[in-house]
């Protein structure tokens, strides 16, 4: 009887503790805050955005892993959490490789941004592997596509590029992109658009060499 007695106190004395855990748990729910996070005109994606929320505690740090953000900004009011986060300049994206390349030659995954973000990007590279951005092209590919209107880009041979224009026509650039070239087409370009050989193809490729062809 004794047995029966301790058996049957033991149990009722666990029913009132796991009744209390449960009581303030449920009390310390209620009492605490769900925190709302506010992603303010984000370009990333959604999932993307759930991996920052669960490191908001370390931010800093996990934001070092992704070079293509330039900046953020974190604001916490009461209860309510606003994170805006700025993105590098896109140059380019590059369907084969799935990335997007920025200005200074940052890569980053496609799958990390939204679809209205990766269709504002107007320039495609068209290369096996992602371009690399270099000097001369940084320098100069403004003036570039005040001339011709590029929608595609290719680096080839790892030293020179050619861009491909909305009407079909391929502009082939040579290794070294320099003043005078630029100068060149910016004194010539009405005079070219209007020869009747230009139907394919403009190749500067040996253009320091005075040799220049149209097809």
């Amino acid at each position: 009887m004794k047995f029966l007695l301790r058996d049957f106190s033991t149990f009722i004395l666990s029913i009132l503790i796991f009744i209390l855990i449960i009581y303030f748990s449920i009390n310390s729910l209620i009492q605490k805050p769900l925190e709302i996070i506010n992603f303010i005109d984000s370009e990333i994606n959604e999932d993307f955005e759930v991996e920052i929320t669960n490191n908001l505690e370390d931010i800093n740090n996990f934001f070092k892993e992704y070079q293509f953000i330039e900046s953020h900004l974190l604001k916490r009011k009461n209860n309510e959490i606003n994170i805006k986060i700025n993105l590098k300049r896109a140059f380019a994206i590059n369907n084969f490789t799935k990335e997007v390349i920025f200005i200074d030659n940052t890569k980053a995954p496609i799958n990390y941004f939204k679809l209205n973000y990766l269709d504002s990007i107007n320039l495609e590279d068209i290369s096996k592997n992602s371009i690399h951005i270099n000097n001369y092209l940084n320098e100069h590919y403004l003036s570039l596509s005040t001339f011709f209107d590029i929608i595609q880009i290719e680096y080839v041979d790892n030293r020179r590029y050619n861009l491909v224009l909305s009407n079909g026509r391929i502009v082939m650039l040579p290794k070294m992109i320099d003043t005078k070239l630029i100068s060149f087409i910016k004194n010539n370009i009405d005079l070219i658009n209007k020869n009747t050989n230009y139907e394919e193809f403009l190749d500067f490729r040996n253009f320091h060499n005075k040799t220049i062809r149209l097809k």
